[in-house]
């Protein structure tokens, strides 16, 4: 056969392009996706084996960075899940929280939304594909986490919901990266300095740079938060507001005139064994 009788790159079967793509990582997805309309197409199909097979490696992925003691347990999993010929169906449904997100790619985007093993207090555990953190229960000390990714622009919404009793300073709220994650005693330490926006979960106040900005949620007689109720925060950069929702009701605009820079969903606790677990819901027009 004439080297030029054979398809061009472009114009490949979409199979023999799902075979090939499949081997990518994100970034690489992301050029291929400006080659030709072709290529962007047989990509952008958030449901195509490029996606389900990048999904799968970074699901393996974070289940190899659980826990020390968890580990032997992780590999006997991956051994017993494994399936060349189905790189999605086993690794999916372990994981329950995963189960509202129809496509691969969106569970890839939930997943590189979650808690960051490598951005948090040392006392803190990050487990569950980094969908759940705990606690160990470290005396006189508060421990901070932050998700894996951070926003300058668009508009954004976590699920967060602690899973165990709050203890005597719950915070939840943001922070860059340049907040403190560990201090000694039992502080509200998200809010405690220009870094970080909190709301103490306990106390209903919000904090900022050390300073009270008063009652928090900004409705009449609203009772207040117990672990298991499902929070939605809510971060509008291009407003430069976060405010918080509770079983679809507005709960107030927490704050205003957030910086223009990266931000990230934080909390810190105290209670030895908490449990928090962080799911993300959306964007709209985000630039990262």
């Amino acid at each position: 056969m004439n080297v030029c009788d054979a398809p061009q790159p472009q114009y490949l079967p979409d199979l023999v392009m799902d075979i090939i793509f499949s081997y990518l990582k994100l970034s690489d997805l992301y050029s291929c996706m400006l080659v030709c309309r072709n290529w962007n197409r047989a990509i952008n199909d958030g449901r195509s084996e490029p996606w389900k097979s990048l999904c799968h490696r970074e699901l393996l992925k974070s289940k190899l960075l659980a826990p020390l003691h968890n580990h032997k347990k992780s590999l006997q999993f991956i051994y017993n899940s494994w399936n060349p010929k189905d790189s999605s169906i086993n690794i999916f449904d372990e994981n329950h929280l995963l189960l509202p997100f129809p496509s691969p790619k969106n569970k890839l985007r939930t997943l590189y939304n979650s808690w960051n093993p490598k951005d948090c207090s040392t006392n803190i555990v990050v487990e569950n594909y980094g969908f759940t953190f705990i606690r160990n229960p470290i005396i006189e000390s508060t421990d901070m986490i932050r998700t894996k990714t951070g926003y300058k622009t668009g508009k954004h919404v976590w699920e967060i919901t602690w899973n165990e009793e709050l203890g005597t300073v719950a915070m939840i709220g943001l922070s860059t990266k340049k907040a403190p994650l560990h201090c000694t005693g039992y502080i509200p330490l998200l809010g405690a300095n220009k870094h970080s926006w909190g709301w103490n979960l306990v106390d209903n106040v919000l904090l900022h740079n050390a300073i009270p900005h008063g009652n928090y949620p900004l409705l009449k007689n609203d009772p207040k938060y117990t672990f298991g109720e499902k929070l939605d925060l809510v971060l509008n950069c291009e407003n430069g507001t976060l405010h918080f929702e509770k079983c679809n009701v507005f709960l107030g605009i927490a704050f205003k005139n957030l910086p223009k820079t990266k931000l990230y969903p934080s909390v810190s606790v105290v209670y030895g064994y908490t449990e928090v677990s962080v799911l993300y819901i959306g964007n709209t027009g985000s630039t990262r």
